[in-house]
């Protein structure tokens, strides 16, 4: 890579799944040349990587579509804000990972002032949209935007250039992540006070938006608060976010439940997942990392009325959930809107218990299946970190500035 006028690369991952991506692919940057200024938007992985983040992640991470006209005028002034500060800066490239409607809008920006100044510079992006669950006229919006285009699922990969939209697939970091974490012979939870190995390990994890949160976190409450006798060597666990530790806590303690309820930061304590019999995750990549570590997953999620409305209308219900996407099979149980109800999540989960020995026959099967598909039957097949890097490196010697 030629950084020698141009050392500054912006980044942008406006989601928390986004921002390990992100730091890996600084990673695989920062190995092929030292003196390197990142600049842009991420989270704690990427501020460790050196990131100068510009906003809040959180500031970013909106979904529902009463959420996203309430926050238009923000988005739309942070919007201008990163362009002005983009051309100001003049960056080597500019990646976006993720934030599909935000990092849309930007590289449509970014190319009209491309054509007004005398500025340029590729635009790369990765994770595109999930045409697979929320319809393929999407990526009509999307074809010769980016001078490059990556995303983490092969499955993915066929489908887009099907739709003669070029998308290279990389590797997964996530993937990556877990393979690492199940290497290591890491005994040290069974001492720490969460962790009960007499007792059944019952993951909860609202997710990461504020929106999320508001409509998850009071089922998993009711769940715990209900003391069903099927449940009283359930050691239940609630892991989430820093930032949004306090919150969770504080409701918790307000509730009174915390004799058999632990409330924990996820990136900090990664490696509790090897050791759970049992999860209740809101819909996301994080239903895929439950089931590539074998636990026997239940998805749930809820959201305001009309943006459930909407979500019906739009979404393929089928393939909305990553791991039954990539499997083509109903492996995990999703329980949406109405039926994401205390009630409900507490007759699935007694059946999860009552049948789970199988359970983890069946999840751990699948599991080795979508590794075998992603490329990872041997576990250091792929290095998303090199592959991205060599990608942008290519795709920014080439450019004609």
């Amino acid at each position: 890579m030629s950084m020698v006028n141009n050392n500054k690369i912006f980044i942008l991952a406006g989601e928390s799944s986004s921002d390990l991506i992100g730091s890996s692919i600084m990673k695989g940057l920062k190995k092929n040349s030292k003196e390197l200024n990142f600049f842009g938007v991420g989270g704690s992985n990427m501020i460790k990587e050196g990131l100068c983040s510009v906003y809040e992640i959180n500031s970013f991470n909106i979904i529902g579509f009463l959420n996203t006209i309430y926050n238009f005028k923000k988005l739309n002034k942070y919007l201008n804000e990163i362009v002005k500060l983009i051309l100001k800066e003049k960056p080597k490239v500019v990646i976006t990972i993720d934030t599909k409607g935000f990092s849309l809008a930007l590289a449509k920006q970014l190319k009209i002032k491309f054509s007004e100044t005398k500025f340029k510079c590729p635009l790369i992006h990765f994770v595109p949209p999930t045409i697979w669950a929320y319809g393929k006229s999407r990526i009509k919006k999307w074809k010769d935007m980016h001078d490059g285009l990556f995303c983490l699922f092969k499955k993915e990969e066929a489908i887009l250039n099907k739709l003669n939209t070029k998308c290279n697939y990389v590797g997964n970091p996530v993937i990556e992540k877990i393979l690492n974490c199940n290497n290591k012979n890491d005994t040290k939870l069974i001492n720490k006070s969460y962790y009960n190995p007499k007792n059944i390990n019952c993951l909860l994890l609202p997710g990461s938006r504020e929106s999320e949160l508001k409509y998850l976190l009071p089922e998993f409450i009711s769940l715990i608060k209900s003391e069903n006798p099927k449940f009283t060597n359930i050691n239940w666990i609630i892991p989430t976010t820093k930032l949004q530790f306090d919150e969770v806590t504080s409701k918790i303690k307000k509730y009174n439940i915390l004799s058999n309820t632990k409330v924990v930061i996820l990136e900090e304590n990664y490696e509790l997942l090897k050791y759970a019999d049992l999860a209740i995750a809101c819909s996301g990549t994080i239903t895929l990392e439950l089931v590539l570590f074998k636990i026997p997953t239940i998805a749930i999620y809820k959201s305001d009325f009309l943006s459930a409305l909407i979500g019906r209308l739009l979404v393929d219900f089928q393939n909305v959930l990553l791991p039954n996407f990539l499997l083509g099979d109903k492996l995990v149980p999703f329980l949406f809107q109405e039926k994401c109800s205390s009630f409900h999540i507490s007759s699935l989960l007694i059946e999860f218990i009552q049948d789970i020995e199988n359970k983890r026959k069946l999840f751990t099967n699948y599991s080795q299946i979508i590794l075998d598909n992603m490329g990872y039957k041997e576990p250091k097949a792929l290095d998303f970190k090199t592959s991205s890097c060599k990608e942008i490196i290519k795709i920014i010697n080439n450019y004609k500035y």
